[in-house]
């Protein structure tokens, strides 16, 4: 089973769920397409998922081995419901990111982690801070946010120099129950996968400078 794939069975118990058929996991890919964003000056290396979800990376380029923050900026359609990256790759035991609009507001950044393959709860050990910007409009929803914490799990420890580090994404149609609470209950997804991440060309100069500029900046329409 994949990613999220028992969500919908711990989300019966605890109330209504919407019950999808998850579309089979496809081959791993790589990326490490850069991404600039001309309002911040801040740039990412993208990925884009067949559904055109797009998520980008950035972290320090004085990062260390397991010790970095993490810059992740999520870009939907506004179809997609829901959001999410496992950051070891699969589902269990690693932190997982999972983030949906908010219509009207700010978008949500929900930190979450599941010990077996049953519904992820929130995971106080990954905290976000969600940057001006996040919103949504008529066609996308965007969330730029920044995670403390999420470098180093277990005996697992991210390198900023590898240049092939395995994530997962993974979507869904349906929104989340309460979309203004990063603690609502989502239903399953409907689609997953791995990527290969080449983590080195996330490295962004001046990272602290430009991250603290761009949460201290007017919030933009998307």
């Amino acid at each position: 089973m994949g990613l999220l794939q028992l969500a919908a069975a711990a989300l019966a118990l605890g109330g209504s769920a919407v019950v999808a058929t998850p579309v089979p996991e496809a081959e791993a890919v790589s990326a490490a397409t850069k991404y600039c964003e001309a309002s911040t000056s801040i740039c990412y290396s993208e990925f884009a998922n067949p559904a055109g979800v797009l998520y980008r990376i950035a972290i320090p380029d004085t990062a260390t081995v397991g010790n970095f923050d993490l810059l992740l900026q999520i870009v939907a359609p506004k179809a997609v419901g829901w959001a999410g990256v496992a950051w070891g790759g699969v589902m269990t035991n690693n932190p997982l990111t999972v983030a949906w609009a908010n219509p009207g507001a700010t978008s949500v950044v929900s930190s979450r982690r599941a010990s077996s393959r049953t519904y992820p709860t929130p995971f106080a050990d990954v905290s976000y801070t969600v940057l001006p910007g996040s919103t949504s409009n008529s066609t996308h929803w965007t969330v730029t946010a920044l995670a403390k914490g999420l470098s180093s799990w277990g005996t697992t420890k991210l390198d900023p120099a590898s240049t092939a580090t395995q994530f997962a994404w993974v979507t869904s149609a349906t929104a989340p129950v309460e979309p203004a609470n990063n603690a609502s209950r989502f239903s399953i997804h409907t689609a997953h996968a791995k990527w290969s991440h080449d983590l080195s060309s996330s490295k962004l100069a001046n990272f602290t400078a430009l991250v603290q500029k761009a949460a201290a900046a007017k919030p933009a329409t998307l």
